[in-house]
């Protein structure tokens, strides 16, 4: 089917570490040519502490803790600039060292209130629930994939109903990376990955993240719009039923 008409969308790279709140500021990104004079010029400065600094430069909001940063956008046209300023930060030892990294979006569309039952009667059939409870109805799914990449990590999508257009779905894809190399599980029942419930912090995981946000991008994009378009869709067949 063709892309929903989406209300909202946002995307955010999130990076687990060891930062500086103090010295990732206006003054060290431009000094470091990771924003234009005119984004300098226009900042606006909601904190900058030892424990946090939250800075937006246009659309883009930079949010920086001692053990995480986020670069987030909710303007299309602004999120290769987003990406760009995640990578710079890193490249321009931004980070002592990371563990691990998502690039995650997160939509909300508007359907109609018969569209939304059937999606959540899809995802999550009500037959086992109906004897014992009176018109149940999903409020929140998450499925967990491996990656087939050959990263660490997995792509976790989550679906609610909305909360910004109403009636109508959210819609979020966290694509996890461990920031190691691994080979996809071929079956479920093979024991997770000692980095997926405690990735170990490494200043090697640096490149790495460089490299997925230079190469990989793109197809993060590509497919969190196929799981949207996908759980769209499920409003308008009876498959999986």
């Amino acid at each position: 089917m063709d892309a929903p008409d989406l209300a909202s969308d946002s995307m955010a790279i999130v990076i687990n570490g060891t930062f500086d709140p103090i010295r990732i500021t206006p003054h060290w990104l431009r000094q470091m040519d990771l924003i234009a004079l005119e984004d300098y010029e226009s900042q606006e400065i909601e904190v900058i502490s030892r424990g946090v600094a939250i800075v937006k430069y246009g659309s883009i909001q930079l949010r920086v803790a001692s053990d995480k940063l986020q670069v987030a956008t909710d303007e299309i046209v602004d999120i290769e600039a987003a990406r760009d300023l995640a990578t710079g930060i890193l490249l321009s030892k931004g980070a002592a060292a990371i563990a691990s990294m998502g690039i995650n979006r997160a939509v909300h569309f508007e359907a109609a209130i018969e569209k939304c039952h059937a999606i959540g009667d899809l995802l999550a059939p009500k037959k086992y629930w109906s004897d014992l409870v009176d018109l149940p109805g999903m409020a929140d799914l998450t499925i967990k994939a491996v990656r087939k990449d050959g990263y660490g990590g997995n792509i976790n999508v989550q679906v609610q109903p909305s909360v910004i257009v109403r009636p109508g779905v959210y819609v979020s894809i966290n694509d996890h990376y461990n920031l190691t190399l691994s080979e996809a599980p071929t079956d479920r029942n093979v024991v997770a990955d000692p980095e997926e419930a405690d990735p170990q912090i490494s200043s090697e995981k640096i490149s790495v993240a460089v490299k997925i946000l230079t190469e990989k991008f793109a197809a993060s994009r590509n497919l969190s719009q196929s799981l949207i378009n996908r759980v769209a869709s499920l409003g308008d067949s009876t498959e999986g039923q």
